[in-house]
């Protein structure tokens, strides 16, 4: 059992996860954050959007799902060092709701990302995470 952090005349109370900055950091030995909160919030938005969008187009909807919906899965995931587990997680979550959109099952998922244009989001956060290196290497070099 873990007793409180006593500081001074104030205590503070063990957890195992704490609310920062819009995210759900995890005790852990390494760094991690709950990804639970983030899906939770993606489907949240996605099902909001869905259930209003039955006169939209595909496109339309592909639009309102990447502008509303999709940067719950991403907030700060450029400096976040994910596992393979926690991307497939994510990668779950978004194909999700391709699928209820779009009508298909996984098997064809790769074909609608081919048609439309889209980037799996392993991807993306990738090349969010490669940018933010750069950035990050340009302000070190630059001081």
């Amino acid at each position: 059992m873990v007793n409180d952090f006593v500081t001074g005349d104030k205590s503070i109370g063990y957890v195992d996860e704490l609310k920062y900055s819009g995210w759900y950091i995890l005790s852990a030995n390494v760094f991690r954050i709950s990804l639970h909160h983030m899906r939770v919030r993606f489907f949240q938005c996605f099902s909001s959007v869905y259930v209003k969008s039955n006169n939209f187009s595909e496109p339309v909807l592909l639009h309102l799902l990447n502008m509303y919906c999709k940067p719950y899965l991403l907030y700060g995931a450029d400096v976040i060092n994910w596992t393979e587990s926690e991307l497939s997680s994510l990668r779950y979550s978004l194909n999700s709701a391709m699928c209820k959109m779009y009508k298909v099952k996984f098997q064809l998922l790769d074909s609608i990302y081919k048609y439309t244009n889209e980037i799996h989001i392993a991807d993306v956060i990738k090349h969010r995470q490669n940018n933010f290196m750069l950035k990050l290497q340009s302000c070190i070099a630059i001081h």
